[in-house]
């Protein structure tokens, strides 16, 4: 039966991305003999008349095999695949693109794992005896942690298989506790059916069955259930024991399973799924040793407290290695961020891991969230449902904390007390005075890992319930709207266009890649080919006007000597007068307005000299650093009038260049800081993007959809390592070229490379020779310049390097459109004629 399900996988699959090297496998064909895969290398040697057909059969026989070994190792990697060497990297990554296989770290390689359930978590009873017995628990017939005393034999039995039924619905706690605002809220709903669908989408079992009856829509239902039962036996365990389930247990609780789907209608009657299923996975090391990273923090702070804060070990360890170990739990999706603490230059007296829904906040300095406080003798722990203390009011504070204690039930384990007790300090009083509702551990007494995970997603759940309660009657057309990366694109590029502007998408891509990168960008080009109009679209698609105050054209004039006319200065009576740039971080550093985002637009940037006015913010830039989750900087202004404004990652800069006799050219020390991207292709009898007379509505974005998240390559390197050596090694490829002109560049550019990088490899917005191929076009060659004989040598060094030929006369065109980076290759060869020709070439002139 796996094959079958593999097959139905291949059919619905087009590409595999291998789990180390992100290397694309693309699925061209799948027949009875196996799967046909084409890869770069594949498709090279078929261009190059090595091979007679791009594709490259893997056969299902060879599959098979790959099978066999995974599933009797369970834990797998690369070196566990003996018998299919040559293509282990596919077959792990074709095997993770299951929904029961996960993807984890064994030691310190890639390994793929069976995803493992109990047989509790999957249905003990038929629904409608489940269905009964909660009616009966709601009626007080039964009291499910009495049904021993009330009940006895085969009526016990039955029951009591209803009642793990309600604790893996959630309407029971492990101690047979009713969650009495689950029964409440099903006794009083108006479509109980609808309710208990929503509980069931919320366990991970049900969801895989949800996708593997997808995967498998065309076959015949009794196909379909011999796949949920065959894949049952495979990663169940009996919940009392260690032994994996056997087929009459496997049978029945199949059988239930569709059963319960059915009552529910998430299925027909043929056993397929009544929504669509998403069969994409992110890949993620899957681990739980929260138990162990907690307990270490406690042992080990109060000594690393008496050494120096620089440097030290536990600093990374909770900044980064703990909050990475949060994120690989299922319910903690892409949908909160995660941070840790341990203090800003000193020791924190209070260190905490902050768990933050980003529609609500992404800085612990204001909002509420989920939070573990350590007290300052690292004797106690307490997981707590908080609010920020730096920049909420105490009488705010009280009046959530007391709003939190009235309208949110919750069960006794937790507190709503106000006898925490962190330590003496302000810092540890501040943080107690914020606490709404907390769970209390002591050292000595820890608690296991499967203790400490369901109290997360308890009070994870009692956090979603009163972000629902604040949200309640708020009009759904202000919901900020949340996207994946390629949707955002999508959206903004299909909105460009039905307002009658014609861009490439990926175009479009890089813009969005390169403002999260860093939010200063550079679009050079001709006059008249919307470099202005894009910026404004952009902006006006993700709800940013004029109107609102989120969008600013600001006319740059030739005059511009300093920072005064576009930051603001003191008249003559002493009085600070804001500058139209200024004007714009009022309004974006206001609490209210951080998860907004806020576009400056530049109009023609060159006609002054930019390191003359423009040279304040550009240091303002280089001081970002992240505090409590969030990136700022060193101010901006700080004057009585307007306060102390910083330039948050809220704040996008754009400016439009034009490169002729009437502007004033760029120092490297600008381009270092920005990706300059040219707009110099002008597609005029191109009218299809017009055809399209369907209304496109802006929408309203979380800043933190567009937002980078690393200011030092640092912040990113650990999570990212294998990709960022790959781009490593071709920049210092392309640095030794330039090292011998003086043209080579340093650190900032290297990470800045490396950050658009990883942005659009987790969008897989383009490959990674498209992403870098643009990165060399706006990163690297605008510095070149040159009028002697190393130049030109140094510009042809980097035509092969992108071409991997020679340079030749004849046939560049050709040799520049087929090369590993084609854009940077065509750049380079309306720089070089320049260069042999006429004795000077530069970026700007080509």
């Amino acid at each position: 039966m796996i094959i079958e399900i593999l097959k139905a996988l291949a059919k619905r699959t087009e590409m595999i991305e291998t789990l180390s090297l992100n290397k694309s496998n693309y699925i061209r064909k799948t027949d009875d003999k196996g799967i046909y895969v084409e890869t770069d290398s594949s498709m090279g040697k078929f261009r190059r008349g090595e091979k007679t057909t791009p594709l490259e059969l893997i056969p299902f026989e060879f599959i098979q095999h790959a099978w066999d070994e995974f599933a009797s190792k369970r834990v797998a990697s690369k070196e566990d695949f003996v018998r299919t060497k040559g293509r282990t990297s596919f077959i792990m990554s074709f095997f993770a693109e299951l929904p029961f296989v996960k993807v984890v770290e064994e030691g310190q390689k890639t390994a793929i794992s069976l995803i493992e359930f109990k047989t509790d978590e999957l249905p003990n009873e038929q629904i409608h005896k489940v269905i009964t017995f909660i009616e009966e628990v709601i009626a007080g017939v039964y009291q499910p942690e009495k049904l021993s005393e009330q009940l006895e034999g085969n009526e016990y039995r039955i029951k009591s298989r209803g009642r793990q039924d309600l604790r893996l619905l959630g309407f029971l706690d492990q101690n047979q506790q009713q969650n009495k605002e689950l029964f409440k809220e099903y006794n009083q709903s108006s479509n109980q059916k609808e309710l208990l669908r929503k509980l069931m989408l919320q366990k991970e079992y049900f969801r895989i069955a949800l996708e593997l009856l997808g995967l498998l829509k065309e076959h015949s239902p009794k196909e379909k259930k011999r796949a949920l039962i065959v894949i049952g036996k495979l990663i169940v365990r009996n919940s009392r024991g260690d032994n994996l389930m056997v087929d009459s247990v496997a049978i029945e609780r199949t059988t239930n399973l569709l059963e319960w789907l059915k009552y529910v209608e998430l299925i027909d009657d043929s056993y397929s799924p009544n929504i669509q299923v998403n069969m994409q996975k992110e890949h993620q090391i899957v681990n739980t040793s929260i138990h162990e990273k907690l307990l270490y923090i406690m042992n080990n702070y109060v000594s690393a407290k008496i050494q120096p804060f620089g440097g030290n070990q536990i600093g990374a360890y909770v900044r980064n290695n703990v909050p990475r170990e949060f994120k690989n739990l299922l319910f903690l999706n892409d949908q909160y961020t995660v941070t840790g603490s341990v203090g800003q230059g000193n020791w924190a007296s209070v260190p905490w891991i902050a768990i933050m829904n980003k529609e609500i906040t992404t800085s612990t300095q204001r909002g509420y969230y989920i939070v573990y406080l350590f007290s300052e003798d690292m004797k106690r722990l307490y997981l707590t449902l908080a609010q920020g203390v730096t920049e909420t009011s105490q009488e705010d504070m009280l009046r959530r904390k007391h709003e939190i204690r009235e309208n949110i039930e919750m069960i006794p384990k937790v507190k709503k007390d106000d006898d925490l007790y962190l330590g003496e300090s302000s810092k540890a009083k501040g943080y107690a005075l914020s606490t709404a509702a907390y769970i209390e551990y002591h050292r000595d007494s820890f608690p296991s890992e499967e203790v400490l995970i369901n109290d997360l997603e308890q009070m994870m759940s009692y956090y979603e319930r009163y972000i629902e309660y604040k949200n309640e009657g708020i009009d759904k057309a202000e919901v900020i709207s949340n996207k994946s990366d390629e949707e955002m694109v999508d959206h903004i590029h299909s909105y460009i266009s039905n307002k009658g502007f014609y861009y490439n998408r990926k175009e479009i891509i890089n813009l969005y890649l390169s403002l999260k990168t860093k939010p200063f960008v550079i679009l050079s080009g001709i006059s008249g080919t919307g470099k202005t109009k894009i910026v404004k679209l952009f902006a006006e698609s993700l709800g940013a006007t004029a109107d609102n105050g989120q969008f600013a054209l600001i006319p740059v004039r030739p005059d511009w000597s300093d920072g005064s006319d576009l930051i603001g200065y003191r008249d003559i009576k002493g009085e600070f007068q804001p500058g139209p740039f200024t004007k714009v971080l009022i309004e974006a550093n206001k609490p209210e307005n951080l998860d907004k985002p806020y576009f400056v637009l530049l109009d023609e940037m060159n006609l002054a000299r930019v390191e003359y006015y423009f040279s304040d913010l550009l240091s303002v830039m280089e001081s970002r650093e992240e505090k409590d989750g969030e990136i700022v900087s060193a101010p901006v202004v700080e004057e009585v009038e307007v306060g102390k404004l910083l330039l948050r990652n809220n704040v996008f800069i754009i400016g439009t260049v034009n490169m002729d006799e009437t502007t004033h050219p760029f120092s490297p020390k600008v381009l270092d800081r920005a990706n300059t991207i040219e707009y110099n292709d002008v597609v005029l009898d191109d009218f299809g993007f017009l055809r399209d007379d369907s209304d496109v509505d802006a929408i309203s974005i979380s800043n933190e959809q567009l937002a980078g998240r690393f200011v030092k390559l640092k912040d990113a390197f650990f999570d990212h390592e294998e990709l960022v050596r790959e781009v490593t090694s071709l920049l210092v490829e392309a640095n030794t070229i330039l090292e011998p002109i003086k043209a080579h560049f340093g650190y900032r550019v290297r990470d800045e490379v490396c950050f658009y990088m990883i942005y659009n490899n987790e969008g897989q917005l383009m490959s990674f020779d498209e992403a870098f191929d643009y990165q060399l076009l706006q990163k690297v060659l605008p510095r070149l310049t040159g009028n002697d004989l190393k130049t030109e040598e140094a510009l042809k060094s980097l035509f092969r390097f992108c071409t991997g030929h020679e340079w030749s006369d004849d046939g560049v065109d050709l040799m520049a459109d087929e090369g590993r980076f084609p854009k940077s290759a065509r750049k380079l060869a309306n720089m070089i004629p320049k260069i042999m020709h006429d004795g000077f070439t530069s970026f700007w002139g080509s």
